[in-house]
């Protein structure tokens, strides 16, 4: 399949705003990358012509493959975060825990900050025997890593159906019994949790603290994950256990 290249010169101080509105709007079929020319940002479409809300001067236009730009991202084994690996194929890896993920254009493969910030906590604070929920899924990498990691029940839910098809693939290819639904927040989720994480957007994460007391147990902890510097300041007020930063994106424990 054909995919479309656009790349745009941009500068330094756009970086984070361009992070935002990826982020915001799920896309994870672009990258940047720098030379002794400037900071430059490639975005792919499976359309020649795509929307953008942003006014960069457009430096090339070119086609590239899925082989070329997809299998070549992660064509092979990485460390996602200490002692968790993923897995774009089969390979035979005879080290830590690993999770196989089908590499796409959407829905994430542990590449972004944001899903390893809330890896890292979910390593830390997660015990086995715990039932966890994961609001907004994705790709269902953060259920399995759960599930891997030896909790109970595990339930991921995502208000796109596409996500929701993307984490059942991968919860199969990982032959792991995590529950998949498709959810709008808490709309459709069930029971209490000894812990809840969630890798959104600030304003959907402050949006779903409303009712997320509702569904945890005593004592549950609550990880946040996609808080972009910006907006950290929404969340002062929260009972905050830990906090960590990996360049502009912020990742928050708390405890009700």
């Amino acid at each position: 399949m054909e995919f479309f290249e656009r790349v745009y010169r941009i500068s330094n101080e756009d970086v984070e705003k361009l992070e935002e509105y990826f982020f915001d709007k799920q896309i994870n079929n672009y990258y940047f990358y720098e030379t002794k020319e400037g900071i430059f940002l490639v975005v792919v479409s499976e359309k020649k012509e795509f929307d953008f809300d942003f006014s960069f001067d457009i430096v090339e236009e070119r086609v590239t493959s899925s082989d070329d730009w997809v299998k070549n991202l992660i064509s092979r084994p990485f460390e996602f975060i200490e002692g968790v690996w993923i897995d774009p194929d089969f390979h035979d890896i005879k080290k830590g825990v690993v999770i196989k993920i089908t590499p796409g254009l959407a829905f994430g493969t542990g590449l972004h900050d944001t899903t390893k910030l809330a890896a890292s906590f979910l390593k830390e604070y997660l015990r086995p025997g715990m039932d966890v929920l994961d609001l907004g899924c994705g790709s269902g990498i953060l259920s399995i890593l759960s599930k891997k990691l030896g909790a109970n029940r595990v339930l991921g839910v995502d208000n796109d159906p596409l996500a929701v098809e993307s984490a059942l693939e991968n919860v199969k290819k990982n032959n792991e019994d995590v529950e998949i639904r498709e959810s709008n927040l808490f709309k459709n989720i069930d029971g209490k949790y000894d812990l809840i994480v969630s890798n959104i957007i600030a304003e959907i994460l402050i949006e779903a603290l409303e009712d997320m007391p509702k569904y945890l147990k005593k004592d549950g902890i609550v990880i946040l994950s996609g808080i972009i510097d910006s907006k950290l300041d929404l969340f002062k007020h929260l009972n905050i256990i830990e906090h960590r930063r990996k360049n502009e994106w912020n990742a928050l424990v708390i405890k009700f």
